[in-house]
């Protein structure tokens, strides 16, 4: 159900941002697909008013106009339009603006003049005439406000608006109507739904002097409601109707057409027009086609139907499709004068299957046959009649045909709040309860501990306790009930949070080529003076053991470091030329020493590498990726940690959370553990990790359909400046269309000067509306390297 936001605004008042909403509104039980802001359809057109018009200098066609748009000076646009005058206000895209045919505006010059912009032309904003008088003129579309130049051209096409695409379950039809939806928000956030009230004169006379109806299968209608109009005055309808039905996806046509489609859409009633003229013999009779019977819609189609169809006929024939559509003979036609209003309930199967055997599916048959509400037939006929009445669109006559055998008695449930309770395994009071289910339109009281519900006839689907329950739930929250384990002999186990987290990381670890390993939470006490760890760095505090295996596993270890390289030291002893080792497990951090409670224990993940083809940036790659697996970008600084390399060592971080430690092992520290080749490790604080780590659904995108331009660029910096600051520059100019950046070299040497450093770049730009131009590239190039160029980088020559 597309719900403008406007259009719900005028029956409740939502104070709450469309984000919250939508949220609140998937917790009551109603998903939302989607939400749609029309605004974005177009942007940085405005309105103008012409203020000179000069022929072109060197085209007869063309003439160069000066534009107020509310500026200091008037904006000069070239166009070829032969309806334009000194005094008109027109649509007016300026540079950079977007149309809603996907065209995007720039300053440029037609035939050696320079324009500032463009025109519009109704089929350039994608209108049609409904949707604003000349849209479909040829030439640029004149407009007839009287508002200011440069006022924005979605305030004056109203296209200032949010549409919420509810998903609405079938078992609730009532809310396939902007008042259904209101109806719910005002339950959900407790406010006053403001109904219409409908009232409207009558010009006297009797409707039985008009026509007449039968219904011969009541079956398959079980009411049939009907009012004449007569002095019909076909004419545009308002604009806020317009673009409310706009808004929801309907085209605006006459204001009698379109008051039927928003009375359908407000109340989820739908109904039709008669023109009185073509009803035939004055009768209309509710009956099964008969065999072979004709008609052709409102579409221009043929259909042949069968007895098990029902029609609206008048005395010579069918007139219409029973809750799908009307025949092409009965529409409203401009010169209509007296129309039959229709508004009735048909038996939902019915519809279903005479719609499915003629291959048609309206708006209208959606709604039949989900079921009606058999008491809204006539408050949706009232409320067709009070607009008539509003935008004096006719006269409305005396008198009201209602064919129908006896409408259905107010229901009722009295359900023990206790029971309640005891579905819901939780304790509701009682008036919480009531209160709900009144915010609900659903009138209810309670008396001895029972709640007495009269059930809306628009509320098919209550039927019992379990309905009332579930209606409450709903409202009163669900993150209120608490999980209990499953009670029972047989449990179905299941992997934590943190394992499943451990599983992806091994993945993209081993997917690097990286071995697991497994080693004695237990280390030497003479673990920190290895790693040359300050007297008072907390990591010496560790928690000793009453009986240790041996010196070497005589404490709990407080880092994961010395144990990752005694496990490198030894396949290095025994001339293995490589190593690519993890290890996830935990560090034991003491409170207090002595110690007097269970130590924290933190999941950590070690990592150790030697060989060849090893340097600090496999390192880093590795941890970028694991990283990225979690949905995350950090930022890498240098870090200065005692068994680390001074000029070789990071950290990374997250929003001041410190994530991972690592770099090139100490020479001294290498040293001692027997290395005579370069050691890179890491040390990466999984509890951090996993509490930062991005949960967000994985959007994929897909393949591209246009080639990427790839570029390289050489840049010259002060060595001290970090190659971060420059990747976060050349991203936040690539905007959308940089698809990737990769460092490919860095450099300092005799052939550049002292203190500089050479650092290069390969950027892969690509666009998702064309093949990028060469100047489109340049422009991107050119940004990046204004802003570097800020910060001392230049490009290398």
């Amino acid at each position: 159900m597309k719900t403008p936001l406007k259009w719900l605004r005028r029956y409740v008042d939502i104070d709450i941002p469309l984000e919250e909403l939508c949220n609140r509104m998937v917790l009551s039980g109603f998903e939302v697909e989607e939400v749609i802001d029309l605004s974005k359809t177009m942007e940085n057109v405005v309105t103008g008013i012409v203020v000179t018009m000069e022929k072109h200098p060197d085209a007869d066609k063309l003439m160069v106009c000066g534009i107020d748009v509310g500026g200091d000076a008037p904006l000069q646009i070239v166009t070829g339009a032969s309806n334009l005058f000194v005094g008109a206000m027109v649509p007016v895209a300026l540079h950079g603006a977007k149309l809603p045919n996907g065209m995007q505006i720039k300053k440029g010059k037609l035939r050696g003049v320079v324009s500032e912009g463009m025109l519009c032309s109704g089929e350039e904003l994608c209108l049609k005439e409904a949707d604003y008088p000349g849209a479909e003129v040829y030439g640029i579309l004149i407009l007839h406000e009287n508002c200011p130049a440069g006022t924005d051209m979605r305030d004056v096409l109203g296209l200032n608006d949010q549409v919420i695409d509810f998903a609405v379950t079938a078992n609730r039809p009532d809310c396939q109507s902007v008042i259904g939806i209101a109806r719910e928000v005002a339950g959900v956030l407790g406010k006053e739904l403001h109904l219409p009230k409908p009232a409207y004169r009558t010009a006297g006379g009797d409707i039985k002097e008009h026509i007449s109806v039968s219904v011969e299968d009541t079956d398959l209608c079980p009411r049939y409601y009907g009012r004449v109009v007569r002095n019909v005055r076909i004419a545009e309808s308002p604009v806020w109707m317009k673009e409310c039905l706009s808004a929801a996806g309907m085209r605006p046509i006459s204001n009698i057409v379109d008051i039927t489609n928003f009375v359908m859409l407000e109340t989820g009633q739908p109904m039709h027009a008669f023109d009185l003229r073509d009803v035939r013999g004055s009768k209309i009779i509710v009956r099964r086609a008969k065999a072979g019977e004709t008609i052709t819609t409102l579409d221009d189609k043929d259909h042949t139907l069968t007895p098990e169809m029902l029609v609206i006929a008048d005395a010579e024939g069918p007139s219409c499709l029973a809750g799908i559509m009307g025949g092409l003979d009965s529409e409203i036609k401009p010169d209509t004068k007296d129309i039959f209003f229709e508004s009735a309930k048909f038996r939902r199967d019915s519809v279903r299957r005479t719609a499915r055997a003629l291959g048609m599916r309206t708006e209208s048959s959606a709604r039949f046959e989900k079921g009606m509400d058999i008491l809204g037939v006539e408050y949706a006929m009232e409320r067709a009649l009070q607009l008539i009445d509003e935008l004096d669109a006719g006269d409305i006559v005396d008198g009201v045909i209602d064919c129908n055998e006896g409408l259905p008695a107010p229901r009722k449930l009295d359900v023990p709040a206790d029971s309640v309770n005891s579905l819901l395994g939780l304790s509701i009071p009682g008036e919480e309860m009531a209160q709900i289910l009144n915010r609900l339109s659903i009138p209810t009281t309670l008396s001895d501990a029972v709640l007495h519900c009269e059930i809306p006839s628009f509320r098919d689907d209550m039927e019992g306790r379990a309905d009332v329950a579930e209606e409450v739930m709903r409202i009163y929250g669900y993150d209120h009930i608490t999980g209990e384990p499953m009670r029972g002999a047989i449990t179905r186990g299941q992997k934590s949070k943190e394992r499943l987290n451990d599983d992806q990381a091994k993945a993209c670890l081993i997917a690097h080529g990286l071995r697991e390993m497994e080693t004695y939470a237990f280390i030497s006490a003479k673990a920190p003076d290895l790693l040359s760890l300050d007297a008072n760095d907390p990591r010496r505090m560790a928690v000793p053991l009453m009986n240790p295996l041996s010196e070497e596993y005589a404490v709990l270890r407080t880092q994961l470091v010395s144990s990752t390289l005694n496990v490198l030291a030894t396949n290095y002893s025994r001339k293995n030329p490589s190593a690519r080792l993890f290890e996830i497990a935990r560090r034991f951090i003491p409170k207090a020493l002595p110690v007097t409670e269970q130590p924290a224990e933190l999941p950590t993940l070690s990592i150790g590498l030697y060989g060849d083809d090893i340097d600090f940036f496999v390192l880093k790659g590795v941890l970028e990726d694991l990283f990225a697996v979690f949905g995350l970008t950090p930022d890498y600084a240098p870090y200065r940690e005692p068994y680390l390399h001074p000029g070789r060592s990071a950290s990374a971080e997250m929003d001041g959370n410190k994530l991972a430690v690592f770099g090139e092992l100490h020479p001294a520290t290498a040293a001692r553990y027997g290395f005579e080749t370069r050691v890179y490790v890491a040390e990466v604080y999984l509890d951090v990790l996993y509490q930062v780590a991005d949960e967000s659904v994985t959007i994929f995108k897909p393949m591209p359909k246009f080639p990427a331009v790839e570029r390289d660029l050489a840049l010259l910096c002060d060595e001290d400046l970090p190659v971060a600051t420059l990747e976060k520059i050349i991203r936040s100019c690539g905007g959308h269309r940089l698809e990737k950046v990769t460092l490919f070299d860095v450099y300092q040497g005799s052939q550049i000067e002292k203190g500089k450093k050479s650092v290069a770049y390969r950027i892969l730009l690509r666009s998702q509306e064309g093949t990028m131009t060469e100047e489109e590239v340049s422009t991107v190039l050119e940004k990046m390297m204004r802003e570097l160029e800020k910060i001392g980088a230049v490009l290398r020559s």
